[in-house]
């Protein structure tokens, strides 16, 4: 239930809570998201702490995408 309130008002906010990011970029990596890290990091992220889902991606970067993967190296990460 808290993750589909999250994706909700990361759907409805996106524009604010990703400003840095593209639609692109949220596509590749919004399934990711939602599979690899915690309902308390996704939450953060919805009001624009995005620091939760770094960590998470760092710690299991083994385990992304590939279209995740290139959009976080295309950023530095």
């Amino acid at each position: 239930m808290l993750r589909a309130l999250c994706f909700a008002f990361i759907t409805l906010a996106g524009a604010d809570a990703a400003a840095a990011q593209t639609a692109a970029e949220r596509t590749a990596c919004r399934p990711d998201v939602f599979r690899l890290c915690a309902a308390g990091a996704i939450a953060a992220a919805a009001v624009g702490d995005r620091q939760g889902i770094y960590d998470c991606f760092q710690e299991h970067r083994r385990q992304l995408s590939r279209a995740c993967d290139r959009v976080l190296r295309s950023h530095g990460y």
